[in-house]
């Protein structure tokens, strides 16, 4: 079965584009984060304390959250019309750089499951062990800050939880489709087993 490059449209094309933005400034971000903290801690510029905070929270735990989002958007999105396509190419199948932008085995919202699941048990342990803390002290603004943090936590494990399950059993069901249109070399197959986010080795990041 010969590869043919599919034609994807313009939704895919510019969800690409803004993959791109997002992985761009996600290194300028990253850069701006470690110089703060170099040149601060070398005296070449001080920095203030609040906006070297901004710059490691934002770059930690908000900038991988924005990435796996348009990454999914894209992903989903290649995915759809790769499938919807398969009937105009008969005895063709897509690129392997198309296979693995948006037909790996993993389902593009596997890892953004992963990562809430992650970040809000994470979440829901510090600020569930800070909160008796804050209202032992009489700290009533802190308090109400921190348990409306530790409910957002809880919301997003509780969301994450059976979002896995969801984007596991559609991952394995894409899989199947894919396997009965597209034969494919071993190799890429592999390729194609390989997570997003993962140790490389077909285990995921979180399992």
């Amino acid at each position: 079965m010969d590869a043919v490059e599919f034609r994807l449209s313009a939704r895919v094309r510019a969800a690409r584009r803004w993959l791109v933005v997002a992985s761009a400034g996600g290194g300028v971000l990253v850069a701006a984060a470690v110089a703060s903290v170099v040149a601060d801690a070398v005296g070449w510029v001080a920095v203030p304390r609040a906006v070297q905070a901004v710059l490691v929270l934002v770059t930690l735990f908000v900038l991988p959250v924005v990435w796996v989002v348009v990454h999914a958007v894209w992903a989903l999105r290649g995915r759809a019309e790769l499938f919807a396509a398969a009937g105009e190419h008969p005895r063709r199948r897509p690129t392997d750089r198309q296979l693995v932008d948006h037909l790996r085995d993993e389902h593009p919202l596997t890892p953004l499951w992963w990562m809430l699941a992650v970040l809000g048990g994470l979440g829901a342990l510090c600020l569930g062990f800070a909160l008796p803390f804050a209202l032992a002290d009489g700290a009533l603004l802190a308090g109400a800050l921190l348990g409306a943090g530790l409910v957002v936590s809880l919301a997003a494990l509780g969301l994450a939880v059976p979002g896995i399950r969801r984007a596991e059993r559609q991952g394995a069901e894409d899989a199947k489709r894919r396997s009965a249109l597209w034969p494919l070399p071993g190799a890429v197959e592999r390729r194609l087993a390989n997570p997003l986010l993962g140790t490389g080795d077909g285990g995921h990041l979180g399992a």
